[in-house]
């Protein structure tokens, strides 16, 4: 299945960079052409500035033996002093003093013209091929450069759905295994693992929840010690190992019960995950802050954290302090980090 996943994934990734190839490289190669278009007639027009030049000198000293000179009636002449070029002959008409009946035509050699015309042709050709092989890289280069983010965002997705599904294995799983246990025999120990699972699997929904949509915070007054103490109950539940403590220094704050709720479940959630065997946390609230500190294996990029999906291990998907941020900002409160790799970390956010 992973197999059929990868081969799916590189076929769009493959048939992405092919159409962004396709498109950079025709419109480029098509400016290309307009302008090396322009540049030939340009010398062509030089050329033919020159020519005339040249034909109207001989007019006046006849020292190119390999121009020839006719004599031709006015009555068949349409323009004098003006470069005429056809298929066999490239010449000009000037006027012959005092005579009112004929006209000299001066012919440049045809077989000289064409040696330019084939050598300014040559140069343009060489210069349009130079110049289409540098877009060809160019195309190359920014075709990778611009399937890049959508390889990134693939991988990100893939992560994604599979941290989700790891982090919601756990609860499905005890949910029901629990409920195999209830149809046996009636256990209150187990309808407590199905809540607390629950409670995990909802926790995992405010998240996703805070991504899709920003819900409205509501200002009330609530007893912060009784949430702190339900969390406490509820992570110690699920991290049996690491001991808690908390000092609780006011009862009652007003701000937003479900961001502070969220703000708390993620922060203890990240200081027991990323805790070491047999760590210890320790919740502190008092009338400017809320300080949680852990003695896990600490943060290597503190000021990295707040990015969405930004992960240093396996564990987690990587949306926990991010929601956080969020939070903390539309509430008008400051979040600090401080950490150290091995020892533990401390967040603490100032209540305004």
């Amino acid at each position: 299945m992973s197999e059929d996943k990868d081969i799916v994934l590189k076929r769009y990734e493959k048939e992405s960079f092919l159409k962004s190839f396709i498109l950079f490289f025709t419109t480029l190669l098509l400016l290309n052409s307009i302008i090396f278009w322009f540049y030939l007639n340009e010398q062509k027009n030089s050329l033919h500035v020159e020519i005339f030049n040249k034909i109207k000198l001989y007019n006046y000293n006849f020292k190119d033996k390999d121009m020839a000179v006719e004599v031709v009636p006015l009555k068949n002449i349409n323009e004098l002093y003006v470069l005429h070029i056809t298929n066999s002959e490239i010449f000009a008409y000037f006027d012959i003093p005092n005579s009112k009946k004929n006209s000299l035509k001066i012919i440049y050699p045809h077989k000289r013209y064409k040696k330019h015309i084939e050598k300014i042709e040559k140069k343009a050709f060489a210069y349009f091929t130079i110049s289409a092989l540098i877009l060809l890289l160019l195309s190359i280069i920014y075709s990778l450069f611009a399937i890049n983010p959508l390889k990134k965002a693939l991988f990100l997705l893939d992560e994604f759905l599979k941290d989700i599904i790891h982090d919601l294995n756990t609860p499905i799983s005890s949910i029901l295994l629990n409920i195999k246990i209830i149809k046996q025999k009636p256990s209150r120990e187990a309808i407590k693992r199905i809540e607390f699972s629950v409670k995990k699997i909802g926790s995992l929904y405010n998240n996703l929840e805070s991504i899709i949509k920003e819900m409205p915070l509501e200002i009330s007054e609530f007893n912060i010690a009784v949430m702190i103490k339900e969390k406490i109950l509820f992570f110690k539940y699920l991290y049996p190992d690491i001991s808690f403590t908390s000092h609780i220094y006011i009862e009652n704050i007003q701000t937003s019960h479900d961001a502070i709720s969220r703000i708390l479940d993620n922060l203890i959630s990240n200081a027991c995950k990323y805790n070491r065997e047999n760590g210890k946390v320790s919740i502190t609230v008092d009338e400017k802050h809320i300080t949680i500190e852990d003695t896990g294996i600490g943060i290597k990029n503190p000021k990295k954290v707040f990015q969405r999906y930004y992960k240093e291990n396996d564990r987690g998907i990587g949306l926990g302090l991010n929601i956080v941020k969020k939070l903390v900002d539309r509430l008008k409160y400051e979040i600090d980090i401080q950490s150290i790799e091995n020892i533990g970390t401390k967040i603490q956010v100032t209540l305004k």
